[in-house]
């Protein structure tokens, strides 16, 4: 979550922008990003790291 929030601002973007390019409302993009929605979908994941021109990367790796 640290990663989405420094992208975001080293691109100087407004949470409300991000959220407005995923299609949420700023409020719940927040509570993502402070960690108070715990369990995000991947699918939400990927929004998000394209709401920044960003792609997201899932790697299974053994353990």
């Amino acid at each position: 979550m640290a990663r989405f929030k420094t992208v975001r601002e080293s691109q100087g973007l407004e949470l409300a922008e991000v959220a407005e390019r995923m299609q949420i409302d700023p409020p719940a993009l927040s509570r993502l990003g402070t960690g108070k929605m715990l369990n995000p979908t991947l699918a939400t994941l990927h929004k998000w790291a394209e709401a920044l021109g960003q792609k997201l990367d899932v790697e299974l790796s053994p353990a």
